[in-house]
């Protein structure tokens, strides 16, 4: 009786645990008695019948660790065409593409370059998001295959980790006003993937920050935030690692996603000796900027810089486990020219028998 007692207060403790690291499954408390079912609930093989936090979270990391933003770099899905109208400059080299010269355009994201550019390319591959408002909601922003990471988020961190880990005072100098909205209007608003060779890498720290800021819901909604509190207040690393897990996981996959890449960079800006930029700056000035408490004061804003620093203090290997890249989905195998062709035909059908009707009836009016 006593046995069963202590395995009815062990089993419902674990029951309060993610799906994700159950050992017993949905087995009663009977059948867990049972000795040839023991082999389900202890994995090791010892009499020992009490849960241990190993066996319960085994983290498991890719091979390689990323240390570069082109953990991201999907492949472009390139079609070779002349455009006989304006399409604006090359992304890498930022010169025009000139009338009538064949160029490479993207299907998946809009971007556009010369076709002895794209040898040379360095831009990422975001596809673009289904929704054509923007409400701003983070999911408003993100493509709709994983990583779910917005691309004005991808494409300035790429550019500032191409040119500004030797500088100083990133994402602690402030830039213009007038640029920030200029060059957040052409990520957000622009027909093509601006070149960003010629800007400022304040202006693009700037930028991610004040996208951050405008977000309808901050990055790390305020219902999450007690299980991300929870695991500061854990003094074992791998327990801290597990709540950390659970926590990420229940999040939605745009901000999971986001949340993760942003981490990678961060690490890598706090790596860096020339940028000054520690692990407790980068805690100061973000906490306000991810949580966004409505009622911020100082005991508030200490709490979230502590959250912070547990995160950015976790390997890169777990931050990468959450952006697997995915395809895209699969275009449509005709192009423009064949799906105005088919289309043109379509409607001259329809208006085609539109007037064979009414000739009809004008005969039998007749």
């Amino acid at each position: 009786m006593q046995a069963k007692d202590r395995l009815r207060r062990e089993y419902s403790s674990f029951n309060d645990l993610s799906r994700q690291f159950r050992m017993y499954d949905e087995q009663s408390i009977d059948s867990l008695l049972d000795d040839r079912l023991r082999i389900h609930m202890n994995p090791n093989g010892s009499d020992d019948m009490s849960l241990q936090r190993d066996d319960c979270y085994t983290p498991i990391y890719p091979a390689a660790h990323p240390q570069s933003p082109l953990l991201l770099l999907r492949q472009h899905n390139f079609k070779l065409r002349a455009y006989y109208s304006n399409v604006g400059n090359c992304v890498q080299c930022n010169k025009r593409i000139r009338f009538g010269v064949p160029s490479l355009r993207c299907r998946d994201c809009p971007l556009r370059c010369h076709t002895e550019c794209s040898s040379q390319l360095t831009v990422n591959c975001i596809p673009q998001p289904l929704a054509s408002t923007k409400r701003g909601h983070l999911s408003d922003y993100v493509p709709h295959v994983a990583p779910m990471v917005p691309a004005l988020i991808v494409h300035c961190v790429t550019e500032i980790e191409a040119r500004g880990l030797e500088q100083e005072g990133l994402y602690r100098v402030s830039s213009t006003r007038d640029k920030v909205k200029r060059l957040r209007h052409k990520l957000l608003r622009g027909k093509a993937t601006p070149h960003l060779g010629d800007k400022d890498t304040h202006t693009l720290c700037c930028c991610v920050k004040d996208f951050l800021r405008s977000l309808e819901r901050p990055l790390i909604p305020m219902y999450h935030r007690p299980d991300f509190v929870l695991a500061t207040q854990l003094s074992d690393p791998l327990a801290v690692e597990e709540q950390l897990y659970l926590a990420m996981v229940d999040l939605p996959q745009a901000h999971r996603d986001t949340l993760a890449y942003l981490m990678l960079h961060w690490q890598r800006i706090a790596e860096s000796p020339a940028v000054k930029m520690s692990i407790n700056n980068i805690a100061v000035v973000f906490a306000p900027t991810l949580f966004d408490d409505v009622d911020l004061n100082l005991s508030n804003i200490v709490l979230w810089q502590q959250v912070l620093r547990v995160l950015l203090l976790q390997s890169a290997g777990f931050w990468a486990q959450f952006l697997a890249v995915e395809p895209p989905l699969p275009a449509s195998s005709l192009d423009d020219d064949e799906w105005k062709r088919e289309n043109y035909h379509s409607s001259s059908a329809h208006w085609q028998s539109v007037k064979t009707y009414f000739r009809s009836m004008v005969n039998l009016a007749d």
